[in-house]
């Protein structure tokens, strides 16, 4: 046999080698389990996270209220009102209502106010009148009869549930920032930030500080805007060096007391102090997670079966919980307190209650997945996966 045959018959082993060696590993990867991190601690913070607004009412979680015979698909979860003893649902151009009591159904009203494919984003109770916004960018204000007191349209399309504050319903579109008067719709101001991509398809965010709001738009741009005079309100936090990417989900934005809370990339922690004008956490590095959630003077994150939170104007830790009896696959929804302790609702419907940083029980709501929990003064709506609704 010559060399040269050889030498070739050597260097197809070696290919077919590599091949199946690369075959192997992106067939190892696409089948290898998720891997969590363990959350890095870098200082111990020995106060505890502030208890705002406390409700004094533990709730009996194996008391629901199931609403009856009716199979919930909303895509925003927010069509639902327990409000003075009243259950309201609006689904596909129609009106419920049910016991407050047993959950059945009472009665189904026709309530056409849109077109066949809009989409409802929000429908809300405020001052005795009922606010149904829709995806086509119509706003309708219905009195307690759900006659007609207003109508408000719009060409743009509207993914973000309006934000009322100061009497006026602020509405976020994908370039757009836009302010009604809630008394008879009309517009008082608006601003628009064009030629700028729309990053979030689900909307944007926004976070108020008594008359003045703070908001992040579809399209990554952040400002701020003076309700009392309807115009930009400047500040030094327009100077963040956001990033922007085409999957900004993770990105939050939040007020607590005189700060204004902002995360980047799920990754960076901005803390700004408004009242001196200043940021006191820039840029701050946290652990990763795969959910989180901002609450009060903290932000709550989970990563596998890990549950940390941080302070937000140190960046310290509060706690790290570590439990194999926390779902590592499921994330966080809501999060809520009732007197000195907090409750963690996940998506698989676990609620963890948390007391003096260690966690004290966990309580399955006994639903299956879920997709989203409302926390409201009164009550606690639960919209899970398999289209059911919990009220508790």
């Amino acid at each position: 046999m010559s060399f040269t045959l050889i030498n070739r018959s050597f260097f197809l082993i070696l290919s077919l080698l590599s091949l199946f060696s690369c075959s192997t590993k992106s067939v190892y990867e696409s089948i290898k389990p998720n891997t969590y991190e363990v959350p890095l601690v870098e200082n111990i913070d020995d106060e505890k996270i502030n208890i705002i607004n406390i409700n004094n009412n533990q709730i009996n979680y194996g008391n629901e209220l199931l609403l009856k015979d009716f199979k919930n698909d909303t895509q925003f979860f927010n069509n639902i009102i327990a409000d003075n003893n009243e259950i309201y649902a609006y689904k596909d151009k129609k009106l419920y209502n049910f016991d407050y009591t047993t959950g059945h159904l009472i009665s189904t009203q026709d309530l056409t106010l849109s077109n066949d494919d809009d989409i409802l984003i929000a429908f809300e109770k405020i001052d005795n009148s009922f606010l149904l916004s829709f995806k086509s960018g119509s706003i309708f204000r219905l009195n307690q009869n759900f006659e007609l007191i207003w109508k408000h349209e719009s060409k743009k399309k509207l993914n973000t549930q309006p934000f009322i504050s100061n009497e006026q319903i602020i509405l976020l579109f994908g370039d757009e920032i836009r302010g009604l008067q809630f008394e008879d719709g009309s517009q008082i101001w608006s601003e628009i930030y064009q030629n700028m991509p729309i990053y979030q398809a689900t909307g944007g965010q926004v976070a108020s500080f008594f008359n003045i709001i703070y908001f992040i738009l579809p399209n990554n741009i952040i400002g701020a805007i003076d309700l009392n005079f309807g115009s930009i309100h400047n500040s030094n936090f327009d100077d963040i060096p956001l990033i922007s990417s085409i999957n900004n989900t993770k990105d939050k934005i939040h007020t607590y007391d005189n700060y204004l809370v902002y995360i980047d990339e799920g990754k960076y922690l901005y803390t700004f102090d408004i009242f001196n004008d200043e940021f006191i956490l820039f840029k701050k590095n946290i652990n990763l997670f795969s959910s989180s959630f901002l609450f009060n003077n903290s932000i709550i994150i989970k990563e596998g079966n890990h549950l940390q939170a941080i302070n937000l104007s140190n960046g310290k830790t509060y706690w790290l919980i570590n439990d194999n009896k926390i779902s590592k696959k499921s994330e966080i929804v809501n999060v809520r307190n009732y007197k000195t302790n907090i409750e963690v609702f996940l998506s698989n419907g676990d609620v963890l209650t948390i007391n003096n940083k260690e966690l004290t029980n966990i309580t399955n709501l006994d639903i299956g997945k879920i997709k989203d929990v409302s926390i409201k003064k009164q009550n606690i709506i639960v919209y899970a996966k398999n289209k059911k609704t919990l009220i508790f």
